[in-house]
């Protein structure tokens, strides 16, 4: 469990980054990004098929002990270059909503999916 106890501590969560940022089921701009009671949610209405998800909620990936993240390919090359690149934008994407709260956070990323970011 995690440190306050109401979120279990995963030794490691793999997480996929998608073109527009979202990590699990958790899109942009959706209310499930709220969502700080529950462990698990489902998601009805989601913009990429199918449109019925069940996820794991941003507490339960925040409580875990390390986070990986993968992106990959030449279509997540902008949206890297916002998440790790400094941009400031008004919303977050959910990837940028991922920090472990007392674990480690670990990026694994193609040369396609960083070109915008590597000089």
């Amino acid at each position: 469990m995690s440190k306050n106890g109401d979120f279990p501590k995963f030794d490691l969560i793999l997480l996929g980054m998608g073109p527009d940022g979202h990590i699990a089921s958790l899109f942009p701009g959706h209310p499930l990004l709220n969502e700080m009671e529950k462990w698990i949610t489902f998601i009805t209405d989601s913009p990429k098929p199918p449109p019925g998800r069940i996820t794991v909620t941003l507490p339960v990936i925040n409580s875990a002990a390390n986070v990986a993240v993968v992106a990959t390919g030449a279509g997540k090359a902008e949206t890297l270059k916002r998440v790790l690149g400094g941009e400031q934008h008004d919303e977050l994407l959910p990837v940028q909503m991922v920090s472990p709260a007392d674990g480690k956070l670990t990026w694994f990323t193609d040369k396609e999916a960083a070109a915008k970011i590597i000089s």
